[in-house]
Formats: structure tokens, C-alpha cells, sequence
């Protein structure tokens, strides 16, 4: 009997422990969250691309219209093939419910720069805006 009410005991402080753990996990960061953004965008990976973008990028469409959409767009491009883009963050600037990361995608010997906004919503962070971002280099080159 001694032996039983041990065991619950050590099951309910595990189970304790596992739960005060698991709720205190904060989740991606937005800079995990733009990289997946882009990686997704490279895999041509439409459902991912789904479940980490705000409604303000679903286009009003729910999923299996958002990815239909999306592949048809692609392939009338003719754009099937993954990129192979190198990604990496820039800048990232965290606030407390918004984010912007700067990120810099590589491919085929040219680079660019996307501004990804993220806000926080109630399951972690997701992109509500992505843009390229302009380069002040070659805009000074070109003056």
C-alpha cells in the first residue's frame, strides 16, 4: 500500500512538473518564425506557409483553398523546383505584441531583404505583412 501511494505521489509531481514546464515554454521567437516563413516560401511548402501567416495573408481563403490557390500559381510560373536560397536573419526588433525581422535571402548570386511583420497572437507568432525591403545601397548608387 506504502509502495501504491509513493508511486501516485512521484505520477503527480512528474505530471506537475511536465505541466508547469510545458506552460512556461514561450514558443518560437518571431526570428524562428520569419526563417520558417521563408523557408517555406523556398520549399514551395504551402500548408506551412498557411499555419505562419495572419489571416491578413490567407487572402480570406481557408487552407485547402489558400494552398490550391498557391501551387496553381506556381506552376503556371513554371517555379515547381526549390530555390535553394540561403536564409539568414538580418535584424530582428521585438516588441511586446509586434516584430519586425529583417531577414536576407541568397540565391543564384544575387541577394535580397524582406521586412517580415509579426504580431503575437494567442497561438504564437505569425507574419501579417512581408515586403521586400528597398536597398539604400543601390539606391544611392543609382542617384
Amino acid at each position: 500500500m506504502i509502495v501504491f501511494v509513493v508511486a501516485m505521489v512521484v505520477l503527480f509531481a512528474l505530471l506537475v512538473f511536465m505541466w508547469v514546464s510545458i506552460g512556461r515554454e514561450p514558443g518560437p521567437q518571431p526570428a524562428d518564425v520569419a526563417l520558417a516563413y521563408e523557408r517555406a516560401w523556398d520549399d514551395l511548402d504551402f500548408d506551412l506557409l498557411f499555419d505562419l501567416s495572419g489571416e491578413e495573408l490567407r487572402d480570406s481563403m481557408r487552407r485547402e483553398r489558400f494552398v490550391a490557390a498557391k501551387r496553381a500559381a506556381y506552376e503556371q510560373a513554371d517555379a515547381r523546383a526549390r530555390l535553394g536560397a540561403d536564409v539568414r536573419v538580418d535584424t530582428a526588433i521585438t516588441g511586446n505584441q509586434t516584430a519586425l525581422v529583417v531577414t536576407e535571402v541568397a540565391a543564384h548570386g544575387s541577394r535580397v531583404r524582406n521586412n517580415v511583420m509579426l504580431e503575437k497572437r494567442a497561438n504564437g507568432w505569425v507574419v501579417v505583412g512581408y515586403s521586400l525591403r528597398p536597398d539604400a545601397e543601390a539606391d544611392t548608387s543609382n542617384s
